[in-house]
């Protein structure tokens, strides 16, 4: 059966500056997060298909708006096709559609993308047994990532507890500027290497999120490239901040995975004995990072830091021997959230796996 022929399919009407700050609904766009709006055009059980841009699939059931490049699909013929089966199957279709977009810098779909795409025939008693399995299996996976951020949010009070908030710094520690505690500090290579299949990591902007360095789209640099920006070279405890960009401000530590990568454009600090470079750390990524550093980043283009700004950023010094107490506390928490990734692989994986059985 083809999709356009049990379900029905509409686009919403609405610019993506229609969203509210605080609205009372869902207002889907074509980002992974919803925004927020106080009225609603739709109120059913459906598949939402980001049409342009970063194409994603998203499950509701309730009162919603959407943006003009969102489908919005609703399953007519219940007895031939279950929504939440719908929702997993598109998932996993959505390589394909993917590769079916067109357009210059943002691609989008068509309709006709959605409408001639030909579903499974499993009867729905099946369906509801493959959606029983997958619900279960990817419960599991939130469930993990629930405890992780929960781990996170645990060392931000950690953090709060041991030092007080860092803008207000209720418990008077003495200020100090940042300069005070570097060591060194220089910006990454300009010039962008020869990338390879393997070797070192090398570290760019949308490596450094959540305060930590992330394994998605890690390039890689060979020994003969690595030896042209040896300066880049990164040793344990060195801090990571992003110079320009969306995401300016964002900042790492960098840790044993890492010891030996190398940084693309952005700043790198090394540390001297004042400060330990987890507390530095957790300092630049509580309330400090919007209230401080957020400001100085504001450009008529893009954001943009430099390491004249960061020396002279104004710092909160407690003892040594109270970061460093943090900084076991951290390194003993990551330990654990460690193994939960680990696990957290493996449960995608066998996800992953099951999706590959029933949507071949």
């Amino acid at each position: 059966m083809l999709l356009g022929d049990v379900s029905k399919i509409k686009t919403g009407n609405l610019d993506v500056n229609a969203k509210v700050e605080i609205g009372r609904y869902p207002f889907f766009t074509c980002a992974q997060k919803p925004e927020r709006i106080n009225s609603y055009s739709f109120d059913c059980e459906c598949v939402l298909v980001a049409g342009n841009g970063d194409l994603n699939i998203k499950y509701y059931k309730g009162k919603f708006d959407v943006y003009q490049r969102t489908y919005v699909v609703e399953v007519l013929q219940k007895d031939r096709l279950d929504t939440r089966f719908l929702f997993y199957f598109l998932n996993k279709y959505l390589v394909r559609l993917r590769s079916q977009s067109i357009g210059g810098v943002i691609k989008y779909i068509k309709m006709a993308n959605l409408t001639d795409i030909e579903l499974p025939e499993y009867s729905l008693k099946k369906q509801k047994q493959i959606i029983q399995i997958l619900d279960t299996a990817d419960n599991l996976r939130q469930k993990r990532k629930e405890q992780l951020a929960l781990l996170d949010d645990y060392l931000k009070s950690v953090f709060l507890d041991m030092f007080g908030d860092p803008v207000k710094n209720c418990k008077q520690w003495r200020i100090v500027f940042f300069s005070k505690g570097i060591d060194s500090i220089k910006y990454g290579t300009s010039i962008p290497p020869e990338f390879s299949d393997f070797g070192y990591p090398f570290i760019r902007a949308t490596n450094v999120k959540n305060g930590g360095i992330a394994s998605d789209n890690m390039l890689f640099i060979s020994e003969i490239e690595a030896k042209k920006i040896k300066k880049c070279k990164l040793i344990l405890g060195d801090i990571i901040i992003v110079r320009s960009g969306a995401n300016t401000g964002d900042n790492a530590v960098v840790n044993t995975e890492y010891e030996g990568a190398y940084a693309a454009y952005d700043i790198i600090i090394r540390m001297n004995n004042l400060f330990h470079p987890i507390f530095i750390n957790g300092v630049l990524n509580s309330v400090y990072k919007e209230a401080v550093i957020s400001p100085l980043t504001r450009r008529a283009g893009q954001p943009h830091l430099n390491t004249t700004q960061i020396n002279n950023l104004p710092i909160y010094l407690p003892p040594f021997e109270l970061q460093n107490k943090f900084a076991d506390i951290v390194e003993q928490v990551e330990q654990i959230k460690q193994k939960m990734r680990v696990s957290l692989d493996e449960m995608d994986n066998h996800f992953n796996a099951l999706m590959q059985r029933y949507f071949e």
